[in-house]
């Protein structure tokens, strides 16, 4: 009995560490969207003083591989940027869409991505967008009451939302990869098709002028 109520006192324990680490993780919010030449796509979310906004965006498609993004908070701009991510190093496009920015100001903010100064080709945006929030279920349960197997779930959640993170990178590699096969095919194609039209355009001349040469040659034999 005395065993049987010691593992449920643990499993109970768990359970509350296991509520803990889960209300310390980030909240995540991945898109992917098309962003129409001279137009801009905002998105609108709402933060409390404190928190935390870290985000992750990337352009797949489109151009130079270029977008502005915007950041702004209920009454003043928090980020503004032109990012390419046309590089060869998939760790630098990475770090390059890598952002964290404190949230100074309660309220609605607004993230934007602007594609006004490109005339005729539209951008394929991916994002993920991860808050956290200041306050805590830590404030009325004391970590080190709960014992080190806290710190052990904790870090498994961390673990869990860097595995998140890298498979959205991975999505975004696949996606590049995949356009890039496409693009290329398409492209083949297109030449192969050429090449027969080629090939069809010089045999007909070929043909027409033998037949011609020929007809003249039996002309001249007959005058």
């Amino acid at each position: 009995m005395a065993a049987t109520a010691h593992l449920i006192a643990r499993l109970f324990v768990l359970c509350v560490v296991a509520g803990v680490g889960r209300a310390q993780s980030w909240s995540w919010s991945a898109l992917t969207l098309q962003v129409e030449p001279k137009a801009e796509e905002c998105f609108y979310e709402e933060f409390e003083q404190g928190a935390k906004l870290e985000m992750d965006y990337e352009v797949i498609r489109g151009g130079l591989l270029d977008i502005r993004l915007v950041i702004s908070g209920p009454s003043t701009p928090l980020y503004d940027k032109v990012s390419f991510f046309n590089r060869e190093d998939d760790a630098a496009n990475e770090k390059l869409g890598h952002i964290v920015l404190d949230v100074v100001q309660p309220g609605v903010h607004s993230i934007c991505f602007n594609n006004v100064m490109s005339r005729w080709t539209a951008k394929v945006v991916s994002f993920a967008v991860k808050s956290s929030s200041p306050k805590d279920t830590i404030e009325n349960a004391k970590l080190e009451h709960l014992g080190p197997v806290v710190d052990s779930v904790i870090k498994v959640s961390e673990e869990l939302d860097a595995i998140e993170r890298i498979q959205h990178h991975l999505r975004i590699r696949e996606q590049l990869h995949r356009d890039t096969q496409e693009s290329t095919n398409s492209r083949v194609q297109w030449l192969a098709i050429s090449k027969a039209i080629i090939l069809i355009s010089l045999s007909s001349l070929q043909l027409f002028f033998i037949r011609s040469w020929f007809s003249d040659v039996g002309q001249r034999r007959r005058v």
